[in-house]
């Protein structure tokens, strides 16, 4: 079910990204929003597809559009051996989706001191109420979080993203 899109997550162009620059990631840690944004976050702006995205051509972002039909998210964001400490998603909103791929052992989330084993399997939990991180891990361990930003809710007349073509620019 899930080997198109490990594929897609493992072949994934990674480069480092502004954001990388300014946070405490070390080299061969990835953390990219291959969804929509509205970075600048206020009332009547529309989400756009973000960089990655559009470089991306929207394939991961439909490939999780047809394996969760019914999830309303609008932000994705992958991750390769990306070292995540205790935290709360401040830009969050409501119930995420996280699944785990690659060639890795250990690596398991920790959601308020409950461990869970994601590794091709999905895991929905708050994320925004909930402190989580991920243990250590060796080999290659990539993830997938499927969220809705906080942003989303500004729009109004949004129910949900439109499935990306590639026609759309920033």
């Amino acid at each position: 079910m899930f080997e198109t899109l490990e594929d897609m997550l493992i072949n994934y162009d990674w480069k480092p990204n502004k954001q990388q620059c300014t946070t405490n990631m070390r080299k061969g840690q990835y953390s990219v929003n291959v969804g929509l944004t509205c970075h600048w976050a206020k009332e009547g702006k529309p989400m756009l597809p973000t960089r990655a995205m559009i470089a991306n051509n929207a394939e991961i972002y439909n490939e999780c559009k047809k394996l969760f039909p019914d999830l309303m998210f609008d932000c994705i964001m992958i991750n390769k051996n990306f070292e995540c400490p205790p935290h709360k998603d401040k830009n969050n909103e409501g119930d995420s989706v996280i699944i785990g791929f690659g060639d890795y052992s250990g690596g398991e989330l920790c959601i308020e001191n409950e461990v869970h084993d994601i590794y091709w399997t999905p895991l929905m939990f708050n994320g925004s109420q909930k402190l989580h991180w991920v243990l250590p891990w060796e080999g290659d361990r990539y993830s997938i979080v499927l969220c809705k930003s906080k942003f989303m809710s500004m729009i109004k007349s949004a129910l949900q993203p439109p499935v990306f073509s590639g026609e759309q620019t920033q």
